[in-house]
C-alpha cells in the first residue's frame, strides 16, 4: 500500500518509464539485505549516444531507491555527489536484469522517462542523467549509495578500439563479472562479443 504523496508521484513516474522495474514500494530506505555490490556497471557507450547500463549479478531483486551515479570531478578524482542523478524510491532492478540510464542529457530533467524517449530498439524505458563521458580519454562513472559511500565504479577505457558508427560499446562479457573490453552495443540486454 502507498502510504505518502511523494510515494504515489515515484510509483506514477517509473510506472510511466515502462521500465520492467518493480516500482512503487512505501518504503524509503534503500535495500539493506542484499549486498549491494552485486549492482554492476555492465556496458558503457561514450560513442553517439552516451548510455549506461547496471546489472543486478546477485541473488535477489535490488532497491536502487536514494542511490545514485555520477561521473568524476577532474579536479579531486572523486565522484560528484552534487551532480548525481539519483534514482527515485522504490526502483526496483530485478535479479539478472538491466537499467539503462542515458547520459549527457544536460537541458532535460533527469530521472525516468518511456521507451518512446529512450534508444531506438530498445522496449523498455531509461533514465537520463545531466552529466557526460569522455570518449577520448577515458574516464570513471561511480554508484553511489543514499549516504554518498561509493559503491562501485567502472572506467570507460580510453584505449579500446571504436570506430565512429560501428555500434560497439565497452562492457563485460560475461554479464556482471567479466573484464571491460569491447562489445557489440546492446543496451538493456545480454552483452555480446563484437
Amino acid at each position: 500500500m502507498i502510504s505518502s504523496p511523494s510515494a504515489l508521484v515515484s510509483c506514477a513516474l517509473i510506472a510511466l518509464s515502462s521500465i520492467a522495474l518493480s516500482a512503487c514500494s512505501s518504503d524509503s530506505s534503500p535495500s539493506k539485505s542484499v549486498d549491494p555490490s552485486a549492482v554492476t556497471f555492465n556496458e558503457i557507450s561514450a560513442a553517439g549516444d552516451e548510455w549506461l547500463e547496471l546489472y543486478n549479478a546477485g541473488s535477489s531483486d535490488f532497491d536502487l531507491g536514494g542511490y545514485g551515479i555520477t561521473d568524476t570531478d577532474k579536479v579531486t578524482g572523486e565522484p560528484r555527489v552534487d551532480k548525481a542523478m539519483r534514482f527515485p524510491i522504490g526502483t526496483k532492478l530485478p535479479q539478472g536484469g538491466y537499467v539503462l540510464v542515458l547520459l549527457g542529457k544536460g537541458k532535460s530533467t533527469p530521472g525516468p522517462y518511456s521507451a518512446d524517449a529512450c534508444l531506438p530498439g530498445v522496449a523498455k524505458g531509461c533514465f537520463y542523467a545531466l552529466f557526460s563521458v569522455s570518449e577520448t580519454r577515458g574516464e570513471a562513472v561511480h554508484l553511489l549509495s543514499a549516504d554518498n559511500s561509493k559503491v562501485s565504479s567502472i572506467i570507460y577505457p580510453a584505449n579500446l578500439n571504436f570506430e565512429g558508427g560501428v555500434g560497439l560499446s565497452a562492457c563485460r562479457i560475461p554479464d556482471g563479472s567479466g573484464d571491460v573490453t569491447t562489445c557489440k552495443s546492446t543496451p538493456g540486454a545480454a552483452n555480446a562479443s563484437p
